[in-house]
Formats: C-alpha cells, sequence, structure tokens
C-alpha cells in the first residue's frame, strides 16, 4: 500500500530525537520506505559532523537564548501555510545551531566502502572515451541484459532515466574484487555523462549515502544483494532524484 511521504516536521522530530518510543518505532517503519527521506537525514548528519569538525563540540555550551526560541514549536499551529513557515525556520535554526541542536543521531555517514570507490574509478576511466565507452551499446540491449546478468551472477537491466534527460548508452562488465561488476553509462543532450555500477555484495541493504571527491559526486546504496552507485558531475539534488528514479525501478 502507499504511504504518504514523511514530512518535514515529522524528520526534523525524529532527527532530534523529540518522539516518544512509539512514535519513533512507527516513524522509522514508514523510513525504511523512503528513500528520499533518508537521503535528507544523511544530509543534516553530514552537515553537522563538518560544522563539528571545523569548530570542534560545543555539546557543553549554553545554547543561545535566541536559538532556544527559534527551534521552540509554537503550542499549536492553527493552518497548514504556517506549519510550513515554521518547518522552514526550523530547518535554518538547525544549520544555524549546527554544534549545539544539531547532535547528529545517526552520526556521521561511513566512509565510501570498496565497492564506492570501485565505482568512482571506473567512472573516471571510461566516461571520457570517445570511441569505446560501452562494451555493449544500447542498440543491443537485450545481448547486454542477458550478457551482463549472466557475469555478474543474477538478473539486472539498467534502469530509464530519461525523465531526467539522460539516455542509456550501453554497459560494459569490470572486475570487482573478487566478483564481476556491471557499469552502465547514460548521456543527456549535452554530452555530459552519468555511470551506474551494479555488482554483488553480502552486506544487507543501505540508505543511500552519498560520496565522491565534490566534483564527481556519487550516490551508493543496497538493495536486494545488490550494490549500485550512481556518479557524475551533478549537484546532489539532481543525481539524488535520479537515484530515488532508479532504485524504484529496480525494486
Amino acid at each position: 500500500m502507499t504511504q504518504d511521504p514523511l514530512s518535514d516536521e515529522e524528520l526534523i522530530a525524529y532527527f532530534e530525537d523529540a518522539l516518544p518510543p512509539a512514535e519513533r518505532a512507527a516513524l522509522e517503519a514508514r523510513l525504511a520506505q523512503d528513500p528520499r527521506a533518508q537521503a535528507l537525514l544523511e544530509d543534516w548528519a553530514r552537515q553537522n559532523a563538518e560544522i563539528r569538525a571545523l569548530y570542534g563540540e560545543t555539546d557543553a555550551e549554553p545554547v543561545p537564548a535566541r536559538l532556544r526560541e527559534a527551534l521552540r514549536p509554537p503550542p499549536a499551529p492553527r493552518a497548514p501555510l504556517l506549519r510550513q513557515a515554521l518547518a522552514a525556520m526550523a530547518l535554518l535554526a538547525l544549520g544555524l545551531v549546527g554544534g549545539w541542536a544539531g547532535h547528529a543521531r545517526l552520526g556521521a555517514p561511513a566512509p565510501a566502502p570498496a565497492l564506492a570507490e570501485a565505482a568512482l574509478t571506473a567512472h573516471r576511466t571510461y566516461v571520457v572515451e570517445v570511441v569505446h565507452p560501452v562494451e555493449v551499446p544500447a542498440s543491443q540491449r537485450d545481448h547486454m541484459d542477458s550478457w551482463m546478468s549472466k557475469r555478474i551472477g543474477t538478473p539486472v537491466s539498467p534502469p530509464d532515466l530519461s525523465a531526467s534527460g539522460f539516455a542509456l548508452m550501453g554497459g560494459r562488465v569490470l572486475p570487482a574484487g573478487d566478483r564481476v561488476a556491471g557499469l552502465y553509462m547514460y548521456e543527456n543532450a549535452q554530452g555530459q555523462r552519468i555511470t551506474l555500477f551494479v555488482a554483488q555484495q553480502e552486506a544487507g541493504d543501505s540508505a543511500f549515502r552519498f560520496g565522491g571527491d565534490r566534483q564527481t559526486e556519487s550516490l551508493h546504496w543496497a538493495e536486494g544483494g545488490l550494490g549500485f552507485v550512481l556518479t557524475g558531475a551533478l549537484p546532489r539534488d539532481a543525481l539524488r532524484q535520479m537515484a530515488t528514479s532508479a532504485y524504484e525501478q529496480l525494486l
């Protein structure tokens, strides 16, 4: 059954550990089915970790009165518009408070796994190729799907990212440690390319996590025994939107 997406108010309350145990457990069950919300929480945790890295731990320092007032919700919002405005104010206050009010309940994002590093290396290697960017072109889609599925060891098929302006160019197989990975390449009308790296992995399912080097961003996740890494020189919001579309198609 389709559920309503988590609101910003709910995510703020969860992030700030302001929910009773029963409500928190119910929200966590919804969160497991909401990649967009997971990615937002990851971003907030990352931002707080970066602020602490710059300014050190400030847990023991008192929160300024003006910021406590900014974070304190009103007794009873009387209209949806007011609730939205208050949510936006709370998000701004979270960014300003940082170490005071933004304790990273989820912790800082873990270092990128070996799969994400391999995907970033493969992206940098092949995205610049002019003559042989892929081994099997998208025009041979049936052959590509059966060949890559056989080599990877499980049925795989590339998602359609045309809604974001990227068309499938084709794919190739690559080594991934002691396993085989698939690399799909996409290109938009401006000649910009992105890649989707796919390989089997033993770890369980995981939420979206960003990686890369700020010039080439990557977003990796795991689902159903497979690890996925979407990589490209794109803003994180654009990459997250495409990763969410890919995630929904690959379920």
